[in-house]
């Protein structure tokens, strides 16, 4: 890495010295003689710092691109399926499929506390502010959920208000499902769930459908959680899916009352 590139990303970027010399931890007039060339032989610690402060905002430049690229798809195909990987692939080479290198959860610090950016399998998934109806919907599924577990007095917890999940237990998958329910509270951490929760809810909207269906399904069950349900308000049903049974549906109406399998049926929920 040398200098005159390191000047010409500075400048494409336009940033200014003071500002890079804040993002990289320098003095600023360490990183002037650098610029101007009055440092002739700057060290490689120094040369190493200004590199990755230089990659970080220009990852966050184009995680702003990406972001904005991706609600003009979303906004001008209402009624398509999306597709991520296809998305990504014919519309945007950005960090995602740069380099061949995968996202992790170290982006989302880019976004700091906006709980619509998720990561799967690397890709990064942006997803629209739920409605009211939604989160209605939630809240209502949620209230029933706790009140089950506090008459019982049992040792689960349940998280509806946007918790972070690492099912991998790896920073390539950073899910925020609707309702997340954790029997083992060792893997309740302060920044996220590290595992498979014991139960997963999502009520899809129709730019989530396919993926919460597909996508999220497999990533879900494939990782250990024991029961998955997906609540669809536009079809008026929920489909629940049980360890062991990956390929196995169960298919159940707004106004029926569907068992809870990791309690054994003694919870019933009518949505």
């Amino acid at each position: 890495m040398d200098v005159k590139e390191l000047k010409q990303r500075k400048n494409n970027l336009k940033l200014t010295t003071a500002r890079l010399a804040e993002l990289a931890e320098l003095p600023v007039g360490t990183v002037s003689k650098i610029m101007t060339g009055e440092t002739k032989n700057p060290t490689i610690t120094t040369i190493d710092k200004i590199d990755k402060a230089l990659a970080g905002e220009e990852l966050r430049r184009r995680l702003i691109a990406y972001r904005q690229l991706f609600e003009q798809y979303i906004n001008g195909h209402p009624l398509e399926k999306i597709d991520l990987k296809r998305f990504q692939k014919t519309h945007y080479d950005g960090p995602v499929k740069g380099n061949g290198q995968r996202v992790d959860a170290s982006v989302l610090n880019e976004f700091g506390e906006d709980k619509t950016v998720e990561i799967l399998d690397g890709y990064l998934i942006f997803n629209q502010s739920p409605g009211i109806a939604h989160q209605r919907l939630v809240q209502n599924i949620g209230k029933k959920i706790d009140q089950f577990i506090e008459k019982h007095h049992g040792p689960c917890q349940m998280f509806n208000v946007g918790v972070n999940v690492k099912p991998d237990e790896d920073d390539y998958t950073v899910l925020i499902p609707d309702i997340a329910v954790i029997c083992n509270s060792e893997m309740i951490r302060d920044d996220c769930i590290f595992g498979p929760p014991d139960w997963i809810i999502e009520v899809t909207s129709p730019s989530t459908r396919h993926r919460d269906y597909n996508e999220k399904m497999h990533k879900y069950m494939a990782s250990g959680v024991r029961e998955y349900w997906i609540v669809d308000p536009e079809k008026e049903r929920v489909i629940t899916y049980i360890e062991g049974e990956p390929m196995m549906a169960y298919v159940y109406g707004f106004d029926e009352s569907i068992p809870v399998y990791i309690y054994d049926g003694k919870l019933k929920i009518r949505v």
